[in-house]
Formats: structure tokens, sequence, C-alpha cells
């Protein structure tokens, strides 16, 4: 569904971007397939705040912002609530090499 102005009432008052141009903007340097997906489905349950304007689709460089922090935030809380894939690996390979078995790749 698409997000309105009522949505997000802030952007307004933001510094408002085109979609084209903040596929570019410094911090993303994304595709375009990326931003819509994030505008419409997040990422990690995190949405990227837009709005729709006479059909064009902007956000503004202060929600791109948010959204980074916000994404951030959310892989450090899976770093923490999840134990680190290169320790399991390393577990592997010493199960590996104590039972005589080929190391995965």
């Amino acid at each position: 569904m698409s997000k309105t102005i009522f949505d997000f009432p802030e952007l307004l008052e933001e510094t408002l971007l085109p979609a084209a141009k903040a596929c570019k903007y410094p911090l993303l340097q994304c595709s375009r397939a990326s931003l819509e997906r994030w505008f419409r489905k997040g990422c990690r349950g995190i949405v990227l705040e837009s709005i729709l304007i006479c059909g064009r689709r902007f956000t503004s460089e202060e929600a791109i912002e948010r959204f980074i922090h916000r994404q951030l935030r959310a892989r450090a809380e899976e770093a923490r609530q999840e134990p680190s894939q290169s320790m399991s690996k390393k577990a592997i390979a010493e199960a590996s090499r104590r039972y005589g078995l080929p190391e995965p790749k």
C-alpha cells in the first residue's frame, strides 16, 4: 500500500529528494529497484520513509539517515541474539579435523 503525506508529514519539512536522486545519495548508493523495495516492503522490517507527490516518489536526506541508523541498530541487535557465523565455521572446522572429515568449504 502506498504511503501518503499523512503517513510521514515530517518529510515536508525536510530536504526532499526524488527517488532517482536518492539512489545516488552518498550513504545509499543503491539501485532504483532496491530503493523501491525499501519504500514498499522495507528491509529487516524497517521501511524507508517516502511520499508520493503528483505521481512521483520522494524521500528526504534525513529519512535516509534515519533508515541507515535503524538498519545498523537492527543488525547490531541480530548479532547480539544469534551466535557468530564465524565462530560456527571455526567450530565445524575443528570438529572436522578432530574426526578426520574433510573440511567444508
